[in-house]
Parts: C-alpha cells; structure tokens; sequence
C-alpha cells in the first residue's frame, strides 16, 4: 500500500475495470498486440523504436543527472493542442520532447534548470524564455509549470539537502519506496480520483519518474531498482489510443463521439478514470500473455516490464502517428499526465 486508504495502480485498474462502463477490454485485441511484441524480442531486450531524440534526453553522466531527470518529469504532462496550428515545438520536437529540448538548450545556455536552489523562485519571465518555442505557441498550462518548480524546488531545499538524490538514497533501491516517497512528499505527483466511492491511483509521473532514472542511469546507481518490475504502465492519453488501434481496448459509441468532437473529459470523471484505469489493467493482461505465449512455445526470453511495454507503445504511437489519426485520443487539462 503506497498511501493510506488508497488503492495501489495496480489494484485501481483491476477494481475500475470491473466496474467500467465506458470502456472494455477485449482479450483477442490483447492477442494480436502480443504477437506484434513478440515479434520485437531479441536477445531478451525489448526492441525499442528509433526516436531520434538521444541527443536531448538527460545525460547520465551529467554531474546532476538525477535532478534533470526528475525536473523533466516534473514539468511533464499536457502537451496537446487542439490543432497542429497551435502545437508547441523546440527545433522542431513535439510534445514530452519539446520539453527535453527546452531544457537541453537551457543547460547549454548557462541555466542552472536541474537545481532547485535555481528554479524555486525561478521568475515568470525568465521560465517562458527557457520554454520559447519554434513559433508563437506557447508551453501548456505554463502557470501550473512554474508553480510546480516553486513547489518540489522548496520541498527540495527544505527536506532533502537540496537534491532529488536524497530521495533515492532513502528509498534503498526500491522503486515501490520511491515511489511512494514521491507521493507522499510531492503533492503534484498525487495522481488519484475518486470513482464507485473508492480512492483509486494512477501516479502517472511518479512512476514514470523511477522508470526513468532506471533508463537513464541503466539500471545502475541512484538508477538501480531492484523491483523496477512492480510499476504499472503510464496512464496517459496517447497509449490508451495504440491499444484502441490494436482492438485490446473500445469505447461506447457515447465516449467515442465525445472524442471524435474534441470534448473536453475533466479530469477524474467517469471516462477518464475508466479510460486510465483499463489501460493500465490491459498492460498487466498484455504481460499474462506474453508469459503464456513465451512458456508455451519454449521461447528463451523474459516478459518485459510494464515501463518498456510503455515506452515500446508511446514510441509505435510516435513511429506510426498518421494511421493513428483515425483513433481520437481523449483530452484531459491537468498536471497528472
């Protein structure tokens, strides 16, 4: 149990996807997508797709590499725009990489962005300089951005002598304790909602926070986890259109027409906890089979964890953005994702 009174990710998908209305999953759907991963497997890695972004993710042997990380995944959530008009770009990148552009540049260019003795009372002015865009478009949602900075900045200073690292020293090389360091002690990074009177998590950037200092630093020092495989997939808005697009997951006709007229879904509405909550239960449903599969017929790999499943479907997403199009992906204001 990661909070108190609060069903844990996993256990959240399980009781929301007994109870969806809105959405189904659909095991012959989670079949096809698991021939298509297998089909990715060699040499018991998961095959990831080229994303052409190396050159602007944190760097692992940078002397803060641990805090780029966890700003990046701080400021990570609601990049969309309702129309490729108004999209925010950085030389030319999209979305979450916009982000480690905007960053990337700002290191470059002398800004001290990775300590939190900088960014805590970073100036408006001085952050919507470091996030300028490739065009008049404008980061989402720039003042919860800053407030967030304001917000882990000082936590940071005040209880863990001014470093993410302390944070992960703590958590002795468990992800779950980590993760629930983050929750606990970050407010932005409380990810819950309400649904059929119980308190259910997602904790979609905190999760992703610990799998990416587990990617980054691969799988060594402050990135080292020793149950990196306890963490759900990413409740997000863009892997939840792959598994649409793969039959693992369909909306109602209702929900569906929602979408296709770009309404907006509150966060923590009956749709959008069922649309997060079913991802992520598709993603533990997708791993029961990948283990059937690979038993079955006596093939000499692993199941992948559900961050590289992630990570693998954000970037098919990515890779294959034009037949996506005729899936609509729900959108959602808010900080969680």
């Amino acid at each position: 149990m990661i909070r108190e009174d609060v069903l844990p990710p996993v256990l959240s998908a399980k009781f929301i996807c007994e109870h969806s209305h809105y959405v189904k999953i659909h095991q012959e759907g989670i079949e096809i997508l698991c021939k298509e991963i297998l089909s990715s497997l060699i040499d018991n890695k998961l095959q990831l797709p080229e994303t052409d972004a190396d050159s602007i993710h944190p760097d692992r042997e940078h002397p803060r590499a641990v805090d780029w990380v966890f700003v990046a995944d701080a400021l990570n959530f609601c990049f969309w725009s309702r129309s490729k008009e108004e999209q925010w770009t950085v030389n030319g990148y999209t979305g979450y990489y916009a982000l480690e552009a905007a960053l990337h540049r700002a290191l470059k260019e002398g800004y001290d962005i990775t300590n939190p003795e900088y960014y805590y009372n970073i100036k408006e002015k001085e952050l919507k300089h470091i996030f300028r865009g490739d065009t008049s478009a404008e980061i989402p949602l720039f003042s919860q951005r800053i407030a967030i900075l304001h917000e882990v900045g000082t936590i940071l200073i005040e209880k863990y002598n001014k470093t993410f690292e302390t944070c992960v020293k703590e958590a002795n090389k468990s992800a779950i304790k980590l993760l629930e360091i983050v929750v606990e002690n970050f407010p932005c990074f409380r990810d819950e909602a309400l649904y059929q009177g119980s308190k259910v998590s997602f904790y979609k950037r905190a999760q992703i926070l610990v799998a990416d200092l587990w990617n980054v630093l691969e799988n060594n020092g402050c990135g080292e986890f020793h149950d990196i495989d306890k963490l759900t997939m990413f409740a997000d808005y863009r892997v939840p259109q792959v598994l649409v697009y793969f039959g693992a997951m369909s909306y109602s006709d209702e929900l569906m027409d929602k979408l296709k007229k770009d309404i907006l879904l509150p966060s923590g509405s009956q749709e959008e906890v069922e649309i997060r909550g079913c991802s992520i239960h598709t993603i533990e449903l997708l791993k029961q089979s990948l283990q059937e599969s690979i038993t079955r017929d006596n093939i000499n790999i692993e199941v992948p964890n559900s961050s590289l499943l992630d990570y693998y479907l954000w970037c098919y997403r990515r890779k294959h953005a034009k037949e996506m199009e005729k899936i609509p992906y729900h959108k959602t204001l808010g900080i969680y994702y």
